[in-house]
C-alpha cells in the first residue's frame, strides 16, 4: 500500500516550445481503421515534445484542493454500472446516465448532458482498430499534458444543445461549465495514473493551440509548455469509487479555476504485478443558475 501523502517524482510529456509553432500551427492527424489511408506517406503530427522531470503531490485529504480553487477534486461514489471486458452498449448509456444525475445533484444543474465518454487501457493500440464512433471503443492512454481549447466551446454547445435549449439558456443568469468524470475500472490504480494541474499556478502563455483531425471533425485543444512555477497532483492508491471531477472549461470569470491540464503519467511506486491501468471518462455539460 502506497503512504496516502506520498508525492512522487516523475517526468510528464510537456509540448515543447519551438519557433515553427509560431508559423505552422500543432496538429495531430487521427486515421481510421475504417478509412483507406496509407499513413505511411503522410506526416501525422508536427508535435515535438519536451519531457520533464515534475514532482507530483498528493491531493488527498489536501484542504486546498477543489474544483473551484485548482480545478479537479475527487468525491467519493460507488457506480452500479462500471464498464469492463464483456460491456455492451446498453451498460456505457446506464453509466453515462448515471454520472448526469450525479452531477445535477451535487450541483444542483439546470441541465447536465454527458456528452462524449473515453474508455482506456495502457496497452498499446493498431490502426485497424481504431474507430472514435464506436461507443466500445477501448483507446491507449492518452499522452502530453492537454485540455480542450476555448474555441472549441461555443461549437461543441451548438452541438450539444437542441434551438430550445440555446434560446432558453444563453442569455445572463447561467452559469456553463464542462466538467469530466474520471474513475479507475480496477479495484485500484496503480499503474499510469492521472495527474492534474493546479488551474491557480498556469500562466496563460503556457497553453498552446493544437488541432487534432479525426475523419469526420477537427478538435482544437491546448497543450501545456513546461513551466516550474506548475503545481500537479494525483490521488494516491485511488479506489474505483474515488471519482475525479475536473473542469475542462467555465464560463464564469473571476478568481475561479476554468480548466484543468491533465495527464497519465508513470508512477514508481507502483508494484512490479501491477495490472495495465484501465478507466473510463465522461465529458459532461452542466449549465446552472447564477
Amino acid at each position: 500500500m502506497i503512504s496516502t501523502g506520498a508525492d512522487i517524482q516523475t517526468t510528464i510529456d510537456f509540448i515543447a516550445d519551438l519557433p515553427i509553432y509560431k508559423e505552422e500551427k500543432p496538429f495531430f492527424l487521427h486515421p481510421s481503421g475504417s478509412v483507406d489511408v496509407d499513413i505511411d506517406d503522410i506526416n501525422t503530427t508536427n508535435v515535438e515534445w519536451d519531457t520533464q522531470s515534475v514532482t507530483v503531490h498528493s491531493m488527498r485529504n489536501k484542504d486546498d484542493v477543489g474544483l473551484e480553487k485548482t480545478g479537479f477534486c475527487y468525491i467519493e461514489h460507488d457506480s452500479k454500472y462500471i464498464p469492463s471486458a464483456g460491456m455492451n452498449t446498453e451498460l456505457v448509456e446506464k453509466y453515462r446516465k448515471e454520472g448526469e444525475d450525479l452531477l445535477q445533484s451535487l450541483f444542483n444543474a439546470e441541465l447536465v448532458h454527458c456528452y462524449d465518454h473515453k474508455i482506456r487501457k495502457n496497452v498499446p493500440m493498431t490502426l485497424e482498430k481504431y474507430d472514435p464512433s464506436d461507443p466500445l471503443l477501448v483507446e491507449e492512454v492518452a499522452v502530453g499534458a492537454h485540455d480542450i481549447s476555448l474555441d472549441t466551446v461555443p461549437r461543441l454547445l451548438k452541438n450539444v444543445l437542441s434551438e430550445d435549449q440555446l434560446a432558453t439558456f444563453f442569455r445572463p443568469g447561467y452559469r456553463f461549465r464542462l466538467i469530466n468524470t474520471w474513475r479507475s475500472i480496477l479495484p485500484e490504480c496503480e499503474d499510469r495514473p492521472l495527474a492534474m494541474c493546479d488551474y491557480s499556478s498556469i500562466d496563460a502563455n503556457d497553453l498552446i493551440a493544437t488541432d487534432r483531425v479525426y475523419p469526420k471533425w477537427n478538435q482544437e485543444i491546448y497543450y501545456l509548455k513546461h513551466n516550474k512555477n506548475q503545481r500537479w497532483y494525483w490521488l494516491p492508491n485511488q479506489r474505483s469509487n474515488e471519482l475525479f471531477l475536473f473542469l475542462t472549461y467555465d464560463s464564469h470569470s473571476g478568481p475561479n479555476a476554468r480548466y484543468c491540464p491533465h495527464v497519465s503519467v508513470d508512477n514508481p511506486l507502483a508494484s512490479s504485478q501491477a495490472p495495465p491501468r484501465e478507466s473510463v471518462e465522461t465529458r459532461n455539460l452542466v449549465i446552472t443558475k447564477i
